[in-house]
């Protein structure tokens, strides 16, 4: 995060923007890794606590939602490719924004 400060003094965007992004993503890295195998910690009884092999769902359940995503997946890529195809030149950098 420092080293981000630092690009932003020296007006580096792009690197502040990629090394914010890296400290996020090893700040949740490293509270899921400091949790395992808990998903959730109880404040009432240890013996309670949520764990990755309590908290997993069934095979066939598994197989169910892996059938509906993989088959949903190419409609939801067909609609973001056809909102950015109507969307792609409505917006451009060299309009007037009138508010």
């Amino acid at each position: 995060m420092l080293a981000a400060g630092l690009m932003l003094q020296g007006r580096h965007i792009g690197w502040a923007f990629a090394l914010t992004g890296t400290t996020i993503a090893l700040s949740a890295m490293s509270v899921f890794l400091a949790l395992y195998p808990r998903v959730m910690i109880s404040s009432l009884n240890p013996a309670w606590d949520l764990t990755v092999y309590n908290a997993s769902s069934n095979h066939y359940s598994l197989t169910v939602m892996s059938i509906v995503a993989i088959s949903a997946l190419p409609f939801v890529l067909a609609y973001q490719a056809w909102t950015y195809w109507v969307f792609r030149k409505r917006v451009s950098l060299t309009e007037t924004f009138h508010y």
